[in-house]
């Protein structure tokens, strides 16, 4: 017992330290990357540089994701019941870190083969990326409930580690095309940003293993761990896990159109060249990097239900904005402004749910004694993957049914929709 007291505080001495919440938060900046530039790049990648065809190209950037519904809670139950000499998250962590930098790597330098050729090469490289970042983001986000013992400890945790999530979306949607742009364009042009940029986050993906627990669940507790069928069973049933968790895929949903069709708005609707398709994104991501902390206080204050409520509202209307914006051809400068008040709600989209969800899973934890976390963090990642996977989906079937001028109303209805059933089901969480 005082060796589990003595542990317990020590856990929370360091949930307080500023070098503890750096090194963890660090690993987001190669999460956002990861998660963000298939999103925004890969649809664009393969119709315009691969010259896949779109509903092809739809379904390759489709299918890969959907994958996760079943392999994220998996590797979530895995991780929990995980027993070695580093605990049970470092070991994922650290096999995550190198398998994610070498996919990312191979999705982007597909060789000049045929299309047929290079179909299966995209399909089978984002297969293996989608598979292998599951490994390292599945166990991550599951640190804040154990790291943390206060719920005010895992919102700065989660906000901080948003913090830079948010620096990573901002690298993957604005400094990544801008990399294939400074490499030449085309396939060398992703060839050489996909080497520079998974470099960079490979390192930041390993600060996290210097922080994290280094030890396994306790062995009551993981005797308490039930089988899968039944973890996922318990953790559905988790009163108000369900609804947040379909909140969350809609309105990742409703992002993944928005940025999707950011590259088509920009070089197809408003012809500016492919260089701009950065500074558009940058400008709609940039108002995201900052603000984290901000939508962290408001929970704190006004309630995180509450905040995100208006962060979905606040999106809603701001993308609605950014279609009406393009289509009545405003000054680009002022088109940039309408985007950074997107990215600023997009903020919101991404801090209030997690810590939403990192309540939960303590709580539950501390109701039931079973070590569940990452049971819970997989489930909730496999909602938001095949959320980031629809969103280019739609773009993908709006471009093989009404081509380019189908963006604009698809941007102008789609994640507005999407949100209003995001709100519905966040009412019943």
């Amino acid at each position: 017992m005082a060796e589990q007291a003595s542990s317990q505080v020590t856990d929370n001495a360091r949930s307080h330290s500023t070098l503890t919440i750096g090194a963890y938060a660090l690993g987001s900046l190669g999460v956002g990357v990861f998660s963000t530039v298939p999103t925004v790049l890969l649809l664009y990648y393969c119709t315009e540089t691969l010259l896949i065809p779109a509903a092809l190209a739809g379904a390759l950037v489709f299918l890969p994701k959907t994958w996760a519904i079943v392999w994220d809670p998996l590797v979530g139950a895995w991780s929990d019941r995980a027993r070695s000499p580093w605990g049970r998250r470092i070991p994922f962590l650290f096999v995550g870190a190198i398998g994610v930098a070498a996919g990312f790597v191979m999705l982007f330098s597909a060789p000049a083969w045929g299309t047929a050729a290079i179909v299966w090469w995209v399909g089978l490289a984002y297969f293996f990326l989608a598979t292998i970042f599951s490994i390292y983001a599945v166990p991550y986000i599951a640190l804040p409930a154990e790291m943390a013992h206060a719920d005010s400890e895992r919102s700065s945790l989660v906000s901080w580690r948003m913090v830079m999530a948010m620096a990573g979306v901002f690298i993957g949607a604005a400094a990544a095309p801008s990399l294939v742009s400074a490499f030449g364009g085309g396939r060398n042009g992703y060839a050489g940003m996909a080497l520079v940029v998974g470099a960079a986050c490979f390192l930041a993906m390993l600060a996290p293993l210097f922080v994290a627990p280094r030890r396994n669940a306790q062995p009551e507790r993981a005797a308490k761990a039930p089988p899968l069928w039944r973890a996922t069973r318990n953790a559905l049933g988790t009163p108000g896990f369900a609804a947040l968790a379909g909140s969350y895929l809609l309105q990742i949903t409703a992002v993944g159109v928005l940025t999707a069709s950011m590259p088509y708005l920009v070089s197809k609707v408003l012809m500016r060249p492919e260089s701009d398709i950065g500074v558009a994104l940058a400008a709609l991501i940039g108002g995201s990097v900052a603000t984290p902390p901000l939508w962290s206080w408001l929970g704190n204050r006004f309630g995180e239900k509450a905040s995100l409520f208006a962060a979905i509202a606040f999106f809603a209307v701001s993308a609605a904005a950014t279609a009406a914006a393009i289509m009545a051809q405003l000054p680009w400068t002022a088109l940039l402004c309408v985007f950074a008040t997107a990215g600023v709600a997009f903020a919101g989209l991404s801090v209030l749910p997690f810590s939403m969800l990192a309540h939960l899973a303590h709580r539950e934890r501390a109701h039931t004694g079973a070590a569940l976390e990452a049971t819970f963090t997989g489930l909730w990642t496999a909602s938001e993957k095949l959320g980031l996977a629809l969103g280019p989906a739609l773009v993908a079937s709006a471009l093989a049914l009404g081509g380019d001028a189908a963006i604009g109303p698809l941007v102008a209805v789609g994640p507005a929709s999407l949100l209003t059933l995001a709100a519905v089901f966040l009412a019943r969480s």
